[in-house]
């Protein structure tokens, strides 16, 4: 058995649900319930049933739980001995682009810290072509990418994006092309992508008036009426009574979107502790 798989079956037992449990470990339901078989597997047993209330454990799985009790405390004692003698924790070194660092990082972070914490997180902001050179070349230990980026190593797939114009309050989005664009700092895909899509809808490039370093910058310009501006995902604060986000759709009816990506320095993987932080993001995604 997994480590996780003893932590699973406490809080399984905790919570009476393989949803309640799923979200408390940041996983989803297949995943806690791909490994729940695996265990009964292990030791050709039946640990749980499920009824309408939830699951409720056999004699077989109980004992499993109080032997789960025992083996965390045992790893708990473990790590408490071998943690006395770092002085330091492992640092890892995580590039992030300023829109992930902005809506996501927070609470990956705080989740991480939570649950995991085996590992000082240093993180690095610059855009997404940047940080892809800096994975390459081992500068950096992973990298959050924004975009389809050609990479070789490692790499795991977080969720998607759509694309959204930030226009004043009442615009429709074939008005824009007659509303100054306010440029915020684009890596070279997102900037081609946004320039193909004004391009195909209205039949020309789109004429811009202002260029600024970060995405809040360029809303809150917006607000004052000085133009529209791009943004991927729907998190961003906007001022409700003056501004609103408008879905960008390709030529098909379909949204227009970016993958985000955690890709994985060569070096990563001589070490147990950034290839268990990669798991728990991976887990978190519920990319498992």
């Amino acid at each position: 058995m997994k480590d996780i798989d003893w932590k699973i079956l406490q809080v399984l037992y905790q919570k009476k649900s393989i949803t309640k449990a799923a979200g408390a470990l940041y996983m989803t339901q297949p995943a806690l319930t791909k490994r729940l078989r695996q265990i009964e597997r292990e030791w050709n047993v039946e640990i749980v049933r499920r009824n309408s209330r939830g699951v409720e454990f056999t004699e077989d799985g109980r004992y499993l739980v109080e032997r789960s009790n025992i083996m965390l405390d045992f790893l708990s004692e473990i790590e408490e001995h071998f943690s006395e003698k770092r002085l330091t924790k492992e640092v890892l070194r995580l590039g992030v682009p300023n829109s992930f660092a902005k809506l996501h990082m927070p609470q990956l972070l705080k989740a991480y810290t939570e649950q995991e914490n085996q590992m000082q997180i240093k993180t690095v902001s610059n855009s997404s072509d940047m940080l892809m050179k800096a994975v390459i070349d081992g500068s950096l230990d992973m990298g959050i990418i924004c975009g389809d980026f050609p990479y070789l190593g490692e790499s795991i797939c977080l969720f998607e994006e759509d694309l959204f114009v930030v226009t004043p309050k009442g615009v429709k989005l074939d008005d824009i092309e007659h509303i100054p664009l306010i440029r915020s700092f684009f890596n070279p895909m997102v900037k081609l992508l946004i320039d193909q899509w004004w391009k195909n809808h209205f039949g020309s490039m789109p004429h811009e008036t202002h260029y600024v370093p970060h995405f809040d910058i360029a809303i809150e310009m917006a607000a004052n009426g000085l133009g529209c501006t791009f943004v991927f995902g729907d998190g961003w604060k906007i001022d409700e009574e003056k501004l609103q986000l408008l879905p960008v759709y390709d030529k098909k009816g379909m949204p227009v979107q970016r993958k985000i990506w955690l890709n994985i320095a060569e070096q990563c993987h001589k070490s147990q502790n950034c290839m268990e932080f990669a798991d728990f993001v991976r887990r978190f995604y519920h990319k498992v």
